[in-house]
């Protein structure tokens, strides 16, 4: 018979290790091309090399780790992968903040609201840091009222890596304030198609602002990223 006591020991274990080198990776910790073997992560968390295997493979399976011909390391996206991550992110936000907009409840009106009436503190405040993260909890919410769990967990993976890829930008302040208030108030009005068209305006406006950024930051000139990436044609 299954030892299912040992399963769950084993899963909770293999989950423990994918948090704490998620959080390395995406706080700059470990940085792009930095090598990772099961060897290497069995012996600091002191377990055997299967769970440690299969922290890798999950790591992989959300991107943040990719396997090569000498093993594994962190990823360091080229421009034209970046490019095709972000595309589907706004794809994917776009459905499901429509999808939110008609199965929102007024709890999660207020939810939003609660978001919005802080980022407007950190504007007169200018606590950038803050408002960045406020920012990222609003496009979150509006995606987490579509109910839909896989398109949120999808969602959820293509955000982490576009938010560590850009954590070197400075947020826009006023004008993203000023869009995201009209995306809630066609939000809280339940109209679903002006969400999506006000949603992919605002997102297509970031991409060209990123873009620009990220190429001044390849010609190494005043934008620079805290994890720089040896490789011109890469960054984290």
């Amino acid at each position: 018979m299954r030892d299912v006591t040992a399963d769950l020991n084993r899963e909770t274990l293999v989950d423990r290790i994918v948090d704490v080198l998620e959080d390395r990776i995406l706080t700059g910790e470990l940085e792009p091309k930095t090598k990772l073997s099961e060897t290497r992560v069995a012996n600091e968390f002191g377990v055997s090399r299967a769970p440690a295997r299969e922290a890798l493979q999950r790591l992989q399976e959300m991107n943040l780790v990719r396997k090569t011909y000498v093993g594994r390391e962190v990823v360091s996206f080229s421009l034209k992968e970046f490019r095709e991550i972000y595309e589907l992110k706004n794809v994917i936000e776009a459905f499901g903040a429509m999808k939110g907009t008609l199965n929102a409840t007024e709890r999660d009106i207020k939810k939003i609201q609660s978001v919005m009436n802080n980022m407007t503190k950190c504007l007169d405040l200018g606590e950038l840091n803050k408002l960045r993260g406020l920012n990222y909890e609003f496009h979150d919410l509006l995606v987490k009222c579509s109910g839909n769990q896989r398109l949120i967990e999808t969602y959820t993976l293509l955000v982490k890596q576009i938010r560590w890829a850009i954590s070197f930008l400075p947020p826009r302040t006023q004008k993203s304030f000023n869009e995201h208030r009209s995306i809630f108030e066609a939000f809280k009005q339940r109209e679903a198609e002006k969400v999506r068209v006000l949603l992919e305006t605002h997102s297509n406006d970031n991409w060209e602002r990123i873009l620009s950024q990220l190429k001044n930051k390849q010609r190494g000139k005043s934008i620079h990223s805290p994890r720089e990436s040896t490789n011109d044609e890469n960054y984290p």
